[in-house]
């Protein structure tokens, strides 16, 4: 531990011993190199070019820390702040423009045909509107469910049994009032019907 603490501490020596001058153009030089090694790689690789910039944005901001810390060393916190700033705008430029070179083109849609068909345009064929066959043994069957549904009702029943009973009873008396059940109320007066033999399981009908 004393080892690493003495070579980071040798390494701060070194750069404090800098000129202030030529320890800002230092930083400023690896950091313009790096960003410039990088917009190259994108511009060259698709694949890079479409991946995230969110950890260069990141980059920028740390290194706008470390560069205000220079900055520190020979000038008072307004001066140092103000300069950082730009950096760091700059930085956001920079971070912008990669964004922008990542932005996939909008393809151009194909323009409309002058084309004109000389034939007319064919109509849609009209549906011949059919009717829906009565039910067979619907009658029979109905009379027979609502027959079922009014012994049911004097059973004690459970509320919720008793509801759904009455709904039975309602869609088959509207049904009979109707009059000539088609195919598709014969199949509701099946499903009812079928309601009813549960509840009279139930019950013990």
């Amino acid at each position: 531990m004393d080892g690493v603490t003495q070579f980071f501490g040798n390494i701060f020596s070194h750069i404090s011993a800098l000129p202030f001058g030529q320890l800002i153009v230092i930083a400023l030089g690896v950091y313009g190199g790096l960003m410039a090694v990088y917009a190259a790689l994108c511009a060259l690789s698709p694949r890079l070019r479409s991946v995230s910039k969110k950890p260069v944005l990141h980059f920028i901001t740390v290194f706008s820390v470390v560069f205000l810390g220079l900055l520190l060393i020979e000038m008072s916190m307004n001066e140092a702040l103000f300069f950082a700033a730009l950096f760091w705008l700059a930085g956001y430029l920079y971070y912008g423009a990669l964004c922008a070179l990542a932005r996939p083109r909008a393809r151009t849609a194909p323009r409309p045909s002058n084309y004109v068909s000389s034939l007319p345009p064919r109509a849609a064929p009209r549906e011949v509107p059919r009717e829906v066959p009565p039910a067979a043994n619907s009658g029979v069957r109905l009379d027979h469910a609502l027959s079922i549904a009014d012994k049911l009702l004097l059973k004690p029943l459970s509320r919720a049994d008793r509801q759904e009973l009455e709904k039975i009873k309602t869609t088959l008396t509207v049904i009979q009032v109707k009059g000539n059940p088609t195919a598709q109320e014969g199949e509701i007066i099946n499903g009812q019907f079928n309601a009813l033999v549960k509840l009279m399981a139930k019950y013990g009908y």
